[in-house]
């Protein structure tokens, strides 16, 4: 299962990422071909098992996505913690649309953020 839009973070990945529920590695072509598929558009795709793939512009971009994910996974854990899924806030699509801006530097300022003091970011 994956996040559902329930924060801004989230409203990235509206409805919610797709899940690759296979708990194998990708270890060739036609594996990879069905991440690919099932993926399609989506921004990332949570791999059982296996942590998740993302996309980005940028490599800023990808690791800021990363971000949101992880942000919008712990939201969820928290919400099922509660049992109160179904009376919790789900963004519809127009407001998660509405909510997943890049105006305004939104991704270069988180990428300050999470590198913020770290000599290796310098490199990227």
């Amino acid at each position: 299962r994956t996040p559902k839009p329930r924060i801004g973070f989230a409203s990235y990945f509206a409805p919610q990422p797709p899940l690759w529920n296979d708990p194998l590695l990708l270890r060739d072509d036609a594996m990879a071909a069905d991440l690919a598929d099932t993926m399609s558009d989506a921004r990332a795709i949570v791999m059982r098992g296996n942590g998740c793939i993302l996309t980005g512009a940028t490599v800023e971009e990808a690791i800021v996505m990363a971000f949101y994910l992880e942000e919008a996974a712990k939201t969820e854990l928290a919400v099922m913690a509660t049992g109160q899924e179904e009376k919790s806030l789900v963004y519809s699509d127009q407001q998660a649309e509405a909510r997943a801006v890049s105006s305004g530097q939104i991704f270069e300022r988180m990428w300050d953020y999470l590198t913020h003091g770290d000599p290796e970011a310098e490199n990227i």
